[in-house]
């Protein structure tokens, strides 16, 4: 597994000067953090060039998933 690799969602469509462009309101996505910086994509793994943001501006148009939300307890 990627130790880097987060999943997240966008809750505001980013401005087109910011360079993200495809990302949808209320859906999820994948991508990579590292050095504090995060690369995104909003067609991941498609071969597509990723976009490098800083913290603050990936906080103003993204919220971080954890993935303990995606597994679901044995009943």
């Amino acid at each position: 597994m990627d130790r880097y690799r987060i999943n997240f969602v966008c809750n505001k469509a980013p401005d087109q000067k910011t360079g993200l462009s495809g990302f949808k309101v209320g859906e999820s996505y994948e991508g990579r953090t590292f050095n504090g910086l995060f690369e995104l994509n909003a067609k991941w793994g498609s071969g597509a060039e990723s976009k490098l943001i800083s913290k603050s501006l990936f906080n103003e148009y993204f919220e971080l998933v954890e993935e303990n939300q995606y597994i679901k307890s044995s009943a």
